[in-house]
């Protein structure tokens, strides 16, 4: 329980480039027969496609320039060179066909497994992992950079394969063809390659400086639409939208400035590949007027050309491709390879805690707080009996949040250890601990779906019956059953569509389907009326007897019933005992509080 969430990741910046080619090349290579067939039809794409031009040569040198042919001659050979071609298509169009099938499933594949792995990953991540990311650049990560990775995979393995073929069966035939003009050719490639080499640095930071902008604009975009609400109530649009444009600008002006670099590359690149053109046309009349080249060779020849270009221009957009999804890959590896992970994740045995806890010793401070900060939790030693219920009382930041997240596992403790049904957390399992507790908070958070599958998400398995009957206990049918489709009425993203008291009773009807062993009970009527409150808490009572039940609450009305009260106060428990003895000692927090409460005759003041 005392074991450190782990390491921060290192910057994607230290990671040396053939890594997460690598990293990648092993997420292809589950697809490896998919991607033995591909290459396959990718290559008979290509080698069916160079007889098209390949063939002009022919046409001209040995049909319309051959004087030893008589004109019939020639106009049957004309005819058999289209009819030819026109049989050629079927194939080349049926290889093409099939090698496209199958390289979008290999890159559907591939960006589904990535997916995949990112959200497993994720699911087993520490809450502080998620604190410290934020929502903003983690959804630009799983939406943004898995796009960006895609678009590289079809880049590669959609189209370069093809190409890389193309040109490289086109080069072969050149130097058959010609081996000086050939020769010629090949001298492009130190040149290209020595272009890439400069300026791969430069490209890196520009396109790393993008990643880091587009992660900032995620981050500012879902705080402009979280916050809207408190932007609209203080009038404030103009300063969130110039917030938002600040980080819209920077967005704009680094990925212009990574384009056109990026565009001044390519046509270093571009001019030295053809550029190469016109000296083959040189050379190659040059070698025509000396009568060692003939005409239909040249055209062929330049033709071919085209398609070695094409071969290496493939290359370099490959290489365009991943200088811009390679930062947000290694955004993604760092959280894969994260060892910000919540420990005793899983049990040997399918235990269920019974609801007895004994805290011995334990301190907390939350990750990143260096030794000189304020402890969240200081010295708590404390044994709580299976069933007892507790309510936890004290000034906002005085430590009850913190209590209950180190019960629920979500931090581990800094110092000392908790105990469940006298095991450890090791010993019980995370899951199986999550599995016998139930939480409701003070925002009641609703998914984008029914309302019946909301409340059902308590217990996955339950019945409609068991579902309605939950909903019935929390106060929560009759609104429901007068909503425009009923059970099946959809609650909008985070429960738009509902108040927020209905938000609240919906997500107390999941608590009652739970059956759980611990409750947690965070200002669990703070939405609701006074009468909605009075009938809410016969049934709480009913909910909690037999339970483990923890119930954070500012209003002490809703403390009812407790057996035991708990009061936080700068991170220690100053105060422990039921509230007729806490209020029996008038200079007491709890006797204080309650004083300040009530002395006006109302339980909410």
């Amino acid at each position: 329980m005392n074991a450190d969430p782990g390491p921060v990741p290192p910057s994607p910046a230290s990671t040396e480039e053939p890594a997460p080619l690598r990293r990648l090349g092993q997420l292809i290579r589950f697809d490896s027969g998919l991607l033995r067939r591909a290459i396959f039809l990718q290559a008979m794409q290509s080698l069916s496609y160079i007889p098209f031009y390949a063939a002009v040569g022919v046409l001209i040198d040995d049909i319309l320039r051959n004087e030893a042919l008589s004109t019939e001659d020639r106009y049957f050979w004309i005819v058999i060179y289209a009819l030819a071609n026109l049989a050629l298509w079927p194939i080349h169009s049926w290889f093409t066909v099939r090698a496209f099938a199958r390289s979008q499933e290999i890159v559907r594949a591939v960006t589904a497994r990535l997916r995949r792995m990112l959200v497993d990953k994720l699911q087993s991540m520490s809450l502080s992992f998620f604190t410290r990311r934020g929502a903003g650049a983690l959804s630009n990560q799983v939406t943004v950079d898995l796009t960006k990775v895609e678009n590289f995979l079809n880049q590669i393995v959609g189209g370069f394969m093809v190409n890389f073929t193309i040109g490289a069966g086109a080069l072969a035939y050149l130097f058959w063809l010609n081996p000086t003009l050939a020769a010629i050719t090949a001298l492009a490639v130190p040149a290209q390659l020595g272009i890439i080499r400069a300026m791969r640095k430069r490209v890196a930071t520009l396109n790393q400086r993008v990643q880091q902008s587009g992660e900032n604009f995620s981050e500012r975009v879902v705080e402009f639409i979280g916050g809207m609400r408190a932007t609209k109530s203080l009038g404030n649009e103009d300063i969130a939208a110039a917030q938002l444009g600040e980080s819209i600008e920077r967005l704009r002006a680094a990925g212009l400035e990574a384009s056109v670099t990026m565009r001044w590359v390519m046509m270093l690149m571009q001019f030295a590949g053809e550029y190469l053109g016109v000296i083959v046309w040189c050379v190659g009349g040059y070698l025509f007027l000396q009568g060692s080249l003939e005409l239909g060779a040249l055209v062929a020849f330049s033709a071919l050309l085209g398609f070695v270009r094409g071969g290496f221009n493939a290359f370099f957009g490959g290489y365009d491709a991943w200088m811009q999804a390679r930062p947000g890959f290694l955004a993604i590896l760092s959280i894969l390879d994260s060892q910000e992970i919540e420990g005793f994740r899983t049990s040997p045995r399918a235990l269920r805690p019974r609801g007895e806890l004994a805290l011995r010793e334990v301190w907390f401070r939350h990750p990143g707080v260096t030794e000189d900060d304020t402890w969240s939790l200081r010295a708590i030693d404390l044994h709580i009996p299976k069933g007892q219920r507790i309510g936890l009382v004290g000034e906002t930041g005085a430590g009850k949040s913190t209590f209950l997240d180190l019960l629920m596992g979500f931090y581990p403790p800094t110092k000392g250890e908790i105990r469940y049904d006298d095991r450890p957390l090791a010993e019980i399992g995370l899951l199986n601990l999550r599995r016998s507790v139930a939480i409701m908070g003070q925002d009641a958070f609703l998914w984008n779906t029914t309302v019946r599958e909301n409340i059902r998400f308590g217990r996955p398995t339950a019945s409609d019956a068991e579902v309605e009957e939950a909903a019935r206990k929390a106060q929560a049918h009759d609104f429901i059953e007068r909503l425009d489709q009923g059970y099946n009425t959809l609650c909008g993203e985070r429960g738009g569509r509902l108040s927020g008291g209905q938000r609240q009773r919906l997500a107390l009807a999941r608590v009652f389907l739970r059956d759980p062993a611990i409750v947690i009970l965070d200002e669990p009527t703070s939405a609701l009326d006074v009468e909605t409150e009075a009938r809410l808490q016969t049934d709480l009572d009913a909910l909690c007897r037999g339970r483990t039940t923890f119930i954070v609450a500012h209003r002490l009305s809703t403390l009812r019933g407790v057996d035991r009260v708990l009061v936080f106060h700068q991170g220690r428990i100053v105060e422990d005992g039921p509230v007729s003895e806490l209020l029996a000692r008038p200079d007491s927090h709890y006797a204080r509080l309650h004083a300040l409460q009530f002395s006006a005759g109302s339980p909410t003041a």
